[in-house]
């Protein structure tokens, strides 16, 4: 440690109670002495005095062990998670009395712990918040020293933050694959190759083709060599873009934006779905990508996931996803009750061709339905519970 850093910590340990009462010291000091007023010499006494005996409470060493634990560390929001913070004494002789905080969120907790013999612990119970999706640090926790009038205060962090995730709500959906994707694992696309599983049709033999693929039956049949034709299969692979511009929700300004916190509920859902279906996913919120190998590491992800500025834009998030995804089976554009018909048809356009794209916009006040939009289709949900129904019905189509 640098004496720079040593000083700094050393003046750490000052509050803006304490300097606002060195201040006061040191300008009553000066006043009373140039203008002889004994009422400003004692007030100079008095803070000086009080910094003094508030250095007595920081003094002295302390040894614990201490250990945060979250238990479920994942949870859906509104689910109940509960920690447990272990205070445990490691040396032969009693601990003095001690208070710890512990810091949750953008909040902090306050224990005491009391004397504990040697080889004794203490242990502190306490629920956490789940009512908003996010990732919510628990931790550090500190032994707090310092004086009742709060000018001294000595903090030593004995644990790092460990993360609570609070997952987005979802919901089931049923397979994914019926009606809406057209591959093997799977559809068959229209294109045709020399080589695949798909078996298309019978062609006559030209030089350069893979004389493996020969079908010697019909060769003999007709006198001719004649190979076997595929069809083109890929594997499914989902998409999904959710919209992050703050103008395209009703509540995009507020503290909790609630038609946002749906998309993301919904982008959840269909990422949960097509992870158990094992296909492929691919995944971006207000511009930043989703890791998607599993539906825990996605969940994780989404907790993460906030709103983005009012000059994001969903067209050029659609462009920069699509530069960096190939093989999309389904696309999946979700976006808020602000959003205009323009500005989705033209981010729906932005997916390849022979990409089946589904529009969702969320309207917690408005009618769930669909209807189609070009080559398109765009999905109005109200709700969460009401998704599962709609896509049924949209697949059945």
């Amino acid at each position: 440690m640098t004496k720079v850093q040593r000083v700094r910590r050393t003046l750490g340990v000052v509050t803006g109670a304490g300097w606002c009462a060195l201040a006061i010291s040191m300008v009553s000091w000066i006043v009373g002495w140039r203008l002889g007023w004994n009422e400003f010499m004692i007030i100079a006494t008095v803070a000086a005095l009080c910094l003094v005996m508030a250095i007595a409470f920081i003094f002295g060493s302390i040894t614990l062990e201490v250990e945060v634990e979250v238990s479920p560390q994942r949870v859906a929001v509104g689910r109940r998670s509960a920690g447990q913070m272990t205070v445990r004494n490691p040396r032969s002789v009693r601990s003095l009395p001690s208070r710890m905080e512990l810091v949750v969120g953008s909040g902090a907790a306050e224990f005491d712990v009391p004397s504990l013999a040697g080889g004794a612990q203490h242990e502190e119970l306490f629920v956490l918040p789940t009512e908003r999706r996010g990732v919510i640090p628990v931790g550090p926790a500190t032994s707090v020293r310092g004086d009742p009038l709060g000018l001294l205060r000595r903090a030593i962090p004995w644990t790092e933050p460990v993360p609570l995730f609070v997952h987005p709500r979802i919901t089931p959906l049923g397979h994914l694959g019926a009606g809406f994707l057209r591959d093997l694992e799977g559809q068959p696309t229209t294109d045709l190759s020399p080589s695949d599983i798909a078996f298309h049709a019978l062609r006559e033999y030209q030089p350069g083709d893979d004389r493996r693929f020969v079908h010697w039956m019909t060769s003999a049949r007709v006198g001719k060599l004649m190979v076997r034709q595929f069809t083109d299969t890929r594997r499914a692979h989902l998409a999904v873009v959710v919209d992050g511009a703050r103008a395209s929700y009703v509540d995009g300004g507020a503290d909790l934006c609630e038609e946002f916190e749906l998309a993301v509920s919904i982008a959840g859902s269909l990422g949960v779905r097509a992870i158990t279906d094992e296909q492929d996913v691919s995944m971006m919120v207000a511009g930043h990508d989703i890791a998607c190998t599993t539906g825990v590491q996605m969940l994780d992800g989404l907790a993460a996931a906030a709103i983005g500025g009012r000059r994001r834009s969903l067209i050029r998030d659609v462009e920069i996803f699509n530069r960096a995804t190939a093989g999309v089976s389904l696309g999946v554009i979700v976006s808020g009750s602000r959003s205009t018909i323009a500005d989705l048809r033209a981010a729906a356009m932005r997916f390849p061709e022979d990409v089946r794209i589904l529009v969702v916009r969320v309207d917690p006040v408005g009618e769930t339905g669909f209807r189609p939009l070009g080559g398109a289709i765009v999905l109005s949900v109200a709700s969460l519970d009401e998704l599962t129904r709609l896509m049924l019905v949209v697949a059945q189509r």
